[in-house]
């Protein structure tokens, strides 16, 4: 990627000092008016893009680090080329955002002004273009002595992995020689000056290139497990989980594509500055992808390790829980059955007492309208004298 490629409008490397005024880096497109007060920008993708991945990063390693160094006693060329894979992933992750931090990129080239124009962003883009290949053959390295340790019996995968190696090794470090070369200040030249040359505007149909290196090393990595996997003697729901594993990569190759896809559209345009902010978005996804297929082994281990005392730890709170809710339960019906009785004696006293009284004054009412014996008498006579009887 040369972010002032030859066919720019304005031949920026060649003016000795600033022009006066506000003149525009490039011509912008018809329509359009340069915007250097409040310039639009899309570096704000790649930021929050860097502020997931890179803890992604750091929980995905911490975890590999400590299966490497508690669970496991040996130690593999796998494991130190994982610890230099993340390191380099980091590392590459923030010399982008103090590139970003510059100002100069994530603008339309139109909206910079060429007294906006430094050599230190410019530095940047080329070590940015020069560590690229090799910090991602570091991780493609990691992932070809991962297949070597876990397929040893398989020799074809053996040899595949190994000429893996060398031939992506072949290319990267190739491609961080093409970079120096093409955009390095020569005699007399500025960073500023050097990335207008035709000579580092060559770096785009370069990054073409290791575009679709990049996608058909993906696919190599994706593909060559597949059949040795299928031959394990495991129970198909391992050789699933093994699939799965290696299936992570898909994430990688689909970063990879999109990339392509970008370096395409920077090399077709002259808006530099603008449109590689997305081709770096992708390569950030791909370097973390490749990392958290490095670390997938060592989250098997970790959850084989400790997934049955977490579920025991679990199964024993629920079970305490369980018996604690019987006791409130048994607690609550002894209670219960206390009331109940206490108010079915005091019911069957009152009912005693209401039923006793009711009785006696029942007796008192009959006796009331019942008359006496002397009073009956005495009733009688009169009658018999009104009505003459003797």
């Amino acid at each position: 990627m040369a972010p002032l490629a030859a066919d720019s409008s304005v031949p920026i490397g060649f003016f000795p000092s600033p022009p006066p005024g506000n003149t525009p880096l490039a011509t912008p497109p018809p329509g359009v008016t340069p915007n250097f007060d409040h310039p639009e920008s899309n570096s704000w993708h790649v930021n929050v893009t860097a502020a997931i991945c890179i803890p992604l990063i750091v929980i995905f390693s911490s975890l590999r680090l400590y299966t490497q160094y508690r669970l496991r006693p040996s130690r593999t060329i796998a494991d130190y080329t994982f610890m230099l894979a993340a390191a380099w992933t980091v590392i590459y992750i923030a010399i982008l955002l103090a590139l970003l931090n510059k100002g100069l990129f994530g603008r339309h080239i139109w909206d910079l002004k060429v007294e906006d124009l430094s050599n230190p962003p410019f530095l940047l883009v080329l070590i940015l273009e020069a560590i690229y290949g090799p910090f991602v053959w570091i991780i493609k390295v990691s992932l070809f002595c991962l297949y070597r340790q876990i397929f040893t019996p398989k020799p074809y995968l053996q040899h595949l992995a190994l000429a893996g190696i060398i031939v992506t090794g072949l290319f990267y470090w190739s491609s961080l020689v093409a970079a120096v070369v093409l955009c390095s200040p020569r005699r007399n030249e500025t960073y500023i000056m050097a990335f207008a040359t035709a000579r580092c505007g060559e770096t785009k149909g370069l990054g073409v290139i290791i575009g679709v290196f990049n996608v058909l090393s993906d696919l190599y990595l994706l593909v060559i497990p597949i059949p040795a996997t299928l031959a394990l003697h495991l129970p198909r729901r391992k050789k699933i989980a093994l699939l799965f594993l290696f299936a992570t990569g898909i994430l990688a190759f689909n970063a990879s594509a999109l990339g392509l896809h970008y370096r395409v559209q920077v090399n077709r345009s002259y808006d530099d500055t603008w449109k590689v902010m997305p081709m770096y978005l992708t390569v950030i996804i791909e370097m973390t992808a490749g990392i958290a297929i490095l670390c997938m082994p060592a989250m098997a281990t970790l959850s084989r390790r400790y997934t049955p005392a977490v579920t025991a730890y679990f199964s024993r709170n629920n079970k305490d829980s369980n018996e604690n809710e019987q006791s409130r339960f048994y607690e609550m019906a002894k209670q219960r059955n206390v009331s109940h009785s206490s108010n079915a004696r005091t019911f069957e006293a009152q009912g005693s007492n209401m039923y006793g009284h009711t009785a006696t004054s029942s007796s008192d009412s009959a006796n009331e309208f019942r008359p006496h014996t002397s009073d009956s008498v005495t009733f009688a006579e009169k009658l018999s004298r009104a009505s003459g009887s003797p």
